[in-house]
């Protein structure tokens, strides 16, 4: 009993400690996770099997659990007024999965592919997309192009677009495959908890994955842009069709590599703590030091929008493309993403169209792109090509909703005059300070 006692102890003061992480993704439930609820779903799936295998017994938190777990939430507590609440949370789930489940001798004490889904579970695809969208399309632009190369078509890529026959066609976001990606890893580290990997082998199928997900891609922007230079033009759902099959090709793939798993060798049983030395009383104190810490002193989290940065904004435009400016009010909708967002947001009608501006000062994971804002509140949204005029190119997609349908399109300008087309260029570049701010979101809706 005191060994189950002082597991479930230490898994309730991880989870307490954790509250307002627990508190902040509950409230996105509702917002499209792609392949995070699959992630958890699998994760929870493993830790029951886990303890079924074991007999149900628990042993207690080994020294290396309490201190994994220890460092986790001290590294949580001092990112979180600095670094946006996914990655904060990512270390302390990271260091807390071993408190949920037996240390078996099959895998050793770090549950490397549990961890992994735990970390997959993150809602962490948006991030994913501002950080890696730019250089995913990078490479499944160049790769599809050799590709189409291969078969005797006249190709030419000029930075994200390729020319096929004279035809050029935009590679998008949606293009660079972040959700193929995420749902590549995720069925590779549940083949790696199902063979039993340890961590350089689930590392070694996880990295597996990402090539096959991206030769899959490159294959998939191919198709499509043989289809747009031919003047085919492909509904939403052929463009899932394409990119599913892709997907299941790179999936298989996956499944029928050759894993060297220990599987057949049976499960083993929990390895429990010899004796309750020093280092284990150190590290478990420190744990639980830490655990009242994060419940009892939640550091705030930091001002979005300080003074100085105020004193920049130069006020809204008066006019927009020849039509006056009439502000309107908020939706709620739109009052929740402007909430710590380092600039200021409003919403204006120019003549028959919706305007929304933001203003920022540096690149922040807070500006959403019109889409992702869009999806999560039930819009169907379908990519449309470039749309070109003399402020430079503009996104563009439509979105539908019952019988509503609406034409979207999207870009940043730089205090300078440079243009992005969308919002993960336009992050990609400012994070890597090849522009310079302040800059203006324009979203325009017709």
């Amino acid at each position: 009993m005191r060994d189950v006692a002082e597991r479930a102890l230490a898994a309730f003061a991880w989870g307490g400690a954790l509250f307002s992480f627990w508190a902040w993704w509950f409230a996105r439930i509702g917002e499209p996770l792609d392949a995070g609820m699959a992630a958890w779903a699998a994760l929870a799936v493993f830790i029951v099997d886990a303890w079924r295998r074991n007999g149900w017994k628990a042993a207690r938190p080994s020294t290396r659990t309490y201190a994994l777990a220890a460092s986790g939430l001290a590294a949580y507590w001092v990112t979180r007024p600095f670094l946006p609440i996914t990655l904060c949370g990512l270390f302390g789930v990271l260091g807390g999965v071993s408190l949920l489940v037996p240390a078996t001798r099959d895998q050793g004490e770090f549950p490397a592919p549990l961890a992994g889904l735990a970390v997959a579970g993150l809602p962490t695809l948006f991030i994913l997309d501002l950080i890696l969208g730019v250089p995913l399309r990078a490479v499944s632009t160049f790769m599809a192009t050799a590709l189409l190369c291969l078969t005797g078509l006249e190709v030419v890529r000029n930075g994200m677009e390729i020319a096929v026959g004279g035809v050029p066609v935009w590679v998008d976001a949606p293009c660079a495959g972040v959700a193929m990606l995420g749902t590549g890893v995720v069925l590779a580290l549940v083949l790696a908890q199902v063979w039993r990997l340890r961590t350089v082998r689930t590392i070694g199928v996880c990295a597996l994955a990402i090539v096959a997900v991206c030769l899959a891609n490159a294959a998939r922007v191919a198709v499509l842009t043989v289809f747009a230079s031919t003047g085919l033009k492909l509904g939403s759902a052929a463009h899932e069709v394409v990119g599913g099959i892709a997907l299941l090709a790179a999936l298989l793939l996956v499944v029928c590599v050759p894993h060297g798993g220990n599987a057949q060798k049976g499960t083993g049983d929990a390895q429990k703590p010899k004796v309750d030395g020093w280092g284990r009383i150190l590290a478990m104190s420190a744990f639980f030091a830490v655990a009242v810490l994060c419940m009892v002193c939640r550091p705030s989290v930091r001002s979005a929008v300080n003074d100085a940065e105020t004193a920049q904004f130069p006020g809204w435009p008066e006019t927009f493309d020849g039509d006056v400016l009439v502000e309107e009010p908020q939706s709620e909708f739109e009052e929740m993403f402007a909430q710590n967002f380092p600039g200021r947001i409003g919403r204006f009608r120019a003549g028959r169209r919706m305007v929304i501006l933001r203003w920022t000062t540096r690149p922040t994971h807070r500006v959403h792109g019109a889409a992702y804002c869009l999806r999560a509140t039930g819009w169907r949204i379908e990519p449309l090509p470039l749309v070109g005029d003399g402020a430079g190119a503009w996104s563009a997609f439509r979105a539908t909703r019952g019988g509503e349908t609406l034409k979207v399109r999207e870009q940043v300008r730089s205090a300078n005059g440079a243009t992005f087309a969308d919002v993960p260029d336009w992050f990609f570049n400012a994070l890597l300070g090849r522009t310079a701010g302040p800059w203006w979101i324009v979203t325009v809706a017709e």
